[in-house]
């Protein structure tokens, strides 16, 4: 019968019978379909730890104000507010504007610094890291502002206070947000968000002083 043939093995000695191939086969089979069952059940991987997700969604923020301190560097500088040929004292609105844009400045250099910080913790695979596209961008620059197109004197002084207002909100939430997300971190993840959160926190009455500079 077939069933009894025999495979001839390469030296011509008798090899296993079909008996025994298909015997071996269906030995294995719940092995294959066990280690196939094993490959599916690890299905999608689990999802980041708390505090990678945290740090990821930081680093994300921080993404944002840095764009919307571009932003907001834009508009002063399009409203005339830095000074030029035209530009007054030091005490009038040009002198104001300039302080204006200089104080933005060196806290948008701030955030920068914050965002290296916050980026140089996470070790992590670069999908969960996010960087500054047009979505960050476009979030920043729908912030409403009249900036761009303020002239000089009462106008200019008028949407200037309004960029530095909107930006001293969005320092305070900020802060707040570092401030809440500190339980359950790591040691050194928590100092790191609280000595942000502290820096943001000075940089409302600093941004609160400049638009009230005349």
């Amino acid at each position: 019968m077939l069933e009894d043939a025999e495979v001839t093995g390469d030296g011509g000695s008798p090899g296993p019978s079909r008996r025994a191939l298909l015997a071996g086969a269906a030995a294995s089979l719940p092995l294959l379909l066990t280690a196939c069952k094993g490959v599916q059940a690890l299905g999608t991987p689990p999802p980041p730890a708390r505090d990678i997700r945290v740090l990821a969604a930081a680093i994300a923020a921080e993404e944002a104000m840095v764009a919307r301190y571009a932003t907001a560097l834009r508009q002063l500088t399009a409203g005339g507010g830095t000074g030029g040929a035209g530009g007054g004292a030091a005490g009038g609105p040009a002198g104001a504007g300039a302080a204006a844009v200089a104080a933005v400045a060196a806290v948008r250099a701030e955030h920068v610094a914050h965002l290296a910080q916050l980026r140089s913790r996470l070790i992590h695979p670069p999908a969960l890291t996010s960087s500054p596209g047009p979505s960050v961008a476009a979030t920043a620059s729908a912030s409403p502002s009249a900036g761009a197109g303020a002239g000089a004197g009462t106008g200019a002084r008028a949407s200037r206070k309004l960029v530095l207002s909107e930006l001293e909100q969005a320092e305070q939430t900020a802060s707040d947000r570092l401030i809440g997300q500190l339980d359950g971190l790591p040691p050194a993840l928590a100092q790191l968000f609280a000595s942000i959160a502290a820096s943001e926190a000075t940089h409302v009455p600093y941004l609160r002083a400049a638009g009230q500079s005349r």
